[in-house]
């Protein structure tokens, strides 16, 4: 399996950790839910492989959610991981918005990148654990050429480790693809005894990881003949490249309609009578398309 496929790995004697993605049926069946323009699909599926990335960072058990908020056409980004590898992700926008942008700018059939479209905002990371554990979240403004800046503007000013990322897009018919790299400074302290105490052999040794991640080209990433693992060879192989871990993903949605009963039963009676039509209320699942119907009644009682 070449897709659908996050590596952790090490390099210079675990100096540096890091992680490469490529998603490919994640994205197709995400899309097979819902149709977007290509601003936003695009959008979307960079969401989903830097959440991915991103997550795979952390060790959880439950929930990770990457969200972005803006005042743009484009006012939402949402894309979700759990701890067993399901992926899910929608958009909120304004097509008419964004059709009349890029009208004006004629940019037409252009892919611009995400944050033109979010406009001012926040980016969120969120750990949901479940229940009796608290919820992590770490947020910070929405600022950056990409969303790989973005995101890379969290890690300095945030967690304040020196990181390294890349994300890629590709089209391919209807179809879409996303990849990502990302490359991190480990800790010097802490009893690790493999990391060389060497300042400037460490600042040479990073500016060379970076180079050689800055080298990877969008026809290699998506290159159905090489695996993750031939690209990691590839780029590190004189620097003590070493996999970890190989993690799976797949699209998963996790509403129900017991979920959604208890959402909207917990609402006020008047809020529940605007919403009625012809004795029912229906509702859309805006990651998987589930239409979910209920009767007034049911409601209530509930």
């Amino acid at each position: 399996m070449l897709n659908d496929r996050c590596l952790s790995f090490n390099l210079d004697n675990n100096a540096f950790r890091g992680r490469i993605v490529r998603l490919d049926k994640v994205l197709n069946d995400i899309f097979s839910h819902q149709t977007y323009p290509d601003n936003v699909a695009a959008a979307v599926a960079e969401t989903s492989a830097l959440g991915v990335l991103i997550s795979s960072l952390m060790k959880f058990e439950g929930i990770f959610t990457l969200q972005m908020q803006g005042n743009g056409p484009l006012s939402v980004l949402v894309a979700d991981i759990t701890s067993a590898g399901k992926v899910r992700a929608t958009a909120k926008y304004d097509a008419k918005a964004i059709e009349d942008a890029q009208a004006l700018r004629k940019t037409e059939g252009e892919i611009e990148p995400a944050p033109h479209w979010l406009g001012q905002g926040n980016l969120i990371f969120t750990i949901d654990q479940g229940k009796n554990t608290d919820l992590y979240q770490g947020v910070v403004d929405l600022q950056g050429k990409n969303l790989a800046e973005c995101a890379l503007r969290y890690f300095k000013n945030s967690e304040q480790i020196d990181t390294h990322l890349r994300l890629f897009l590709q089209k391919d018919g209807k179809n879409w693809k996303a990849a990502g790299i990302l490359i991190q400074k480990m800790p010097t302290k802490g009893g690790n005894k493999d990391i060389s105490d060497d300042k400037d052999e460490l600042a040479e040794l990073w500016n060379e990881d970076k180079i050689l991640t800055d080298s990877l080209k969008q026809k290699e990433i998506f290159d159905e003949k090489l695996s993750l693992e031939d690209i990691l060879f590839r780029l590190f192989h004189e620097h003590q490249v070493r996999v970890i871990k190989d993690a799976e993903y797949q699209f998963g949605c996790r509403c129900s309609r017991e979920k959604l009963l208890n959402t909207l039963s917990s609402m006020k009676k008047e809020d529940i009578d605007d919403m009625v039509e012809n004795g029912k209320i229906t509702a859309t699942c805006n990651f998987c398309g589930q239409v979910y119907s209920f009767d007034k009644g049911e409601l209530i009682k509930h």
